[in-house]
């Protein structure tokens, strides 16, 4: 969906501040990688907690989801 004035305005400033930043984390393709962590791991690029692979852990990847769709059903 085209993001217009209208759907950044069914986001409050807070939300849409979260969103910017965990978009901006999940495409930026960096990541940490603890002294303390196995090979195989990594921490989420957003909020550092532990996790396999790399970008952003669930808990980060279902809020970016959440904040788009509840843009896109406020908007037609």
């Amino acid at each position: 969906m085209k993001r217009t004035k209208e759907w950044w305005a069914a986001l409050t400033k807070e939300e849409r501040s979260e969103l910017i930043w965990l978009e901006r984390k999940n495409y930026s393709g960096s990541y940490g990688a603890g002294g303390y962590l196995p090979d195989d791991c990594s921490e989420c690029c957003s909020c550092g907690q532990p996790q396999l692979g790399s970008g952003l852990c669930s808990r980060c990847s279902n809020r970016l989801t959440y904040l788009i769709e509840k843009a896109n059903k406020k908007c037609p």
